[in-house]
């Protein structure tokens, strides 16, 4: 994610998420033929490297999306959209992928998702302008102000932390701890997620109607988060608990979108590589790390008081967001 930010910054966020996105097409193919041939090695090799070559897009297209909006009042939409994306393409993949794999191979949905990769590097190449003028020498790029985004990058370090928390064992929680059938708590999932579509672009909504309170709606979001997983932990005995979670899931997903466009609003274009590179190494950090932590919690104690940690750190996260900066306006100037 850093390296990739960086190298936005130093050349154009189409080139990056074009390379990003044929390498991690490359890699899965090479994936599939190591799966094709029982290669447990060449499988993982190449989805290793898919994983290191995807962040490329996910940087860089952050950029493309500033660029094209941020003349039109919009930004917070077009995040929500973006953010909006990622829960939908996860169902996505995980509804066709896995019938691809069991009606052909593992080998055939690897280079299905290659061939899907390469659609995409195409239209990214056909429809993000080029931030490249060959004709003018290349200015030295300012300083980074990390200052005034490290308050929205601890936020979300520990707003990630509940989120992944609750959804990565939200499944296992059902089916264990409350005896649904592994149906029924993977349909509870699917409603999370297509949930988590619509507040994603709501929020995106309600960030361009209020734009000096968005560091307040960020709050907001993790505050009710913690309320929510609080209210489950008080009901456990009780069918209702279940609902709180479900609602806290929802809710711990929705600030993601706030987040970016809070950030690009306090950096500088020739910065924005960078600095969006270090917030997605933050947030990918802790969603690696929240559910190792929360599941040994679980283990060692309760859920319940797994739930109490986590709401703990949307609650500590909420307050680590107050000190976030007020974000200057966006000239047009400063993405062109």
């Amino acid at each position: 994610m850093l390296l990739w930010g960086r190298l936005t910054d130093h050349t154009s966020d189409r080139f990056v998420a074009v390379v990003g996105l044929i390498l991690t097409a490359a890699a899965l193919i090479g994936a599939g033929i190591g799966a094709f041939f029982g290669s447990l090695i060449g499988t993982a090799v190449g989805l290793i490297g898919a994983g290191l070559t995807a962040a490329a897009p996910t940087v860089a297209l952050t950029k493309s999306i500033v660029r094209a909006f941020a003349d039109t009042n919009r930004i917070g939409l077009a995040f929500g959209f973006r953010q909006a994306a990622v829960p939908l393409g996860g169902a996505t993949a995980g509804l066709i992928l896995p019938i691809v794999a069991l009606s052909f191979s593992l080998a055939a949905a690897l280079w299905t998702l290659a061939v899907l990769l390469l659609i995409a590097a195409g239209l990214v190449a056909g429809t993000v302008k080029s931030t490249r003028d060959r004709s003018q020498a290349r200015p030295a790029l300012g300083p980074t102000p990390w200052r005034p985004v490290l308050p929205m990058f601890a936020a979300s370090a520990l707003y990630t932390i509940t989120q992944i928390g609750v959804i990565a064992l939200l499944t296992l929680y059902l089916v264990t701890a409350r005896g649904w059938a592994p149906e029924s708590a993977a349909l509870a999932f699917a409603l999370v997620m297509v949930t988590t579509v619509i507040l994603r672009v709501g929020i995106g909504y309600a960030a361009d109607r209020l734009p000096l309170r968005r560091v307040a709606l960020f709050r907001v979001t993790g505050l009710i988060t913690a309320g929510l997983l609080l209210a489950a932990v008080a009901t456990t005995a009780h069918p209702v608990a279940v609902v709180f979670l479900l609602l806290a899931a929802v809710m711990g997903m929705g600030w993601n979108s706030l987040a970016f466009t809070l950030t690009v609003s306090l950096v500088p274009a020739d910065r924005m590589g960078t600095s969006q590179g270090a917030l997605n190494a933050v947030i990918f950090t802790a969603w690696g790390l929240a559910p190792i932590v929360t599941s040994r919690l679980v283990e060692a104690t309760s859920w319940q008081v797994a739930w109490v940690f986590l709401a703990i750190a949307s609650v500590l996260g909420a307050v680590v967001a107050r000190a976030n900066q007020q974000p200057r306006p966006m000239a047009i100037a400063d993405v062109h």
